[in-house]
C-alpha cells in the first residue's frame, strides 16, 4: 500500500560503529507505532563530515524529504532526535523553511520537537535520568552525565536540568563538553574539585547523547589522559562508565515520541 504520510527521524548521526544501530531500532518501533506511514533516518550533521554511507546510509534532511515527495507523500513530520534546540535543530528548521519558500510542492509539514523543549520536558527528563542510574551504583558513588555544549536557548535547557538533578540526588552531577574543538572543558574541573572537596571517590560516567558514538566513547569514556575518565582517575576517582545513549532507554525514547505524536496530530 502507498503511504500518505512520512516521518522523517532527525538526528545528528554517527560515524562510530554500532552507534546508528540505535537510531535503526527506534526507526523500527516508529514504523510499528504508525504502519501507515514511511519511516525514515535523516542526518543533520553537514556534507562535509562524510557521505550517507559512513552514516549507516541515513542521508541528509532534505534529501530525505524530496525522495519522500517523489514517491507520492504528501503529509510529513519530521521529529527532531536531538537533545536541545541548539545550532543543527535551528539549521534543521532554517532548511524547511527555504523549502517552503522555494515552493515546497504541495506537501504539509509539521516538525516535532526535540528532547528538552520546555520546562515540562525538563522535568520529565529529570525524573529519566533518575530512573535510568546504573542499578548497581554504590551510595556513595557519583554519577556524572557528559552532554554536548549548545549555545542558548539549549544551554538554559541543559543548565535547567543540572539544577533539576542536583535537587533530585546531590551525587548526580551534569556537565557539557565545550563547543569549541580543542578548547579546555571548564565543566569536568569543576566536577572533580566538587568530588574532591566531598571525598567521594568513585563514579559512574554516563552519556547524555542521543546515541553512544565518538563523544561517548571517547571523550567522556576514552582511555586517555583528557578524557573525563582520564582527568578524573588521575584526581584519584576511580570511575566506572555506562556506554547507552539516549534512544537505547525507554523513559527517554518516550519523551521522543510523545513529541513526534503531537507532531503527527498536527498534520491535515
Amino acid at each position: 500500500m502507498k503511504a500518505s504520510r512520512g516521518i522523517i527521524l532527525a538526528a545528528h548521526g554517527s560515524r562510530h560503529p554500532g552507534a546508528m544501530e540505535a537510531l535503526a531500532d527506534f526507526r523500527q518501533a516508529v514504523a510499528a507505532r504508525y504502519p501507515d506511514a514511511a519511516v525514515a533516518i535523516a542526518r543533520t550533521v553537514g556534507r562535509k563530515h562524510g557521505n550517507a554511507a559512513a552514516y549507516g546510509g541515513a542521508k541528509q534532511a532534505a534529501d530525505v524529504l524530496g525522495a519522500m515527495l517523489a514517491a507520492g507523500v504528501t503529509r510529513v513530520a519530521v521529529q527532531s532526535l536531538h537533545v536541545v534546540p541548539g545550532e543543527e535543530y535551528h539549521e534543521l528548521l532554517a532548511g524547511l523553511g527555504r523549502w517552503l519558500e522555494a515552493g515546497g510542492g504541495k506537501a504539509a509539514l509539521s516538525v516535532g520537537a526535540p528532547l528538552l523543549a520546555d520546562l515540562g520536558d525538563v522535568d520529565r527528563v529529570a525524573g529519566a535520568v533518575m530512573a535510568c542510574l546504573p542499578p548497581g551504583r554504590d551510595p556513595d558513588e557519583a554519577v556524572i552525565l557528559m552532554g554536548h555544549g549548545a549555545p542558548p536557548p539549549g544551554a538554559g535547557f541543559y543548565e535547567t536540568l543540572r539544577e533539576r538533578l542536583t535537587r533530585l540526588d546531590a551525587r548526580v552531577y551534569f556537565g557539557t563538553m565545550p563547543r569549541e574543538r580543542g578548547a579546555p572543558c571548564l565543566d569536568i574541573g569543576h566536577i572533580r574539585d566538587a568530588l574532591a572537596g566531598r571525598g567521594i571517590a568513585k563514579a559512574w560516567l554516563m552519556p547524555f547523547f542521543t546515541v553512544a558514538g565518538a563523544h561517548a566513547c571517547s571523550d567522556l569514556a576514552g582511555n586517555r589522559p583528557d578524557s573525563w575518565l582520564g582527568r578524573l582517575e588521575a584526581a584519584g576517582i576511580a570511575c566506572r562508565a555506562s556506554q547507552a545513549g539516549l534512544l537505547e532507554q525507554a523513559p527517554f525514547a518516550a519523551v521522543w515520541t510523545d513529541h513526534l505524536d503531537r507532531a503527527m496530530a498536527r498534520l491535515p
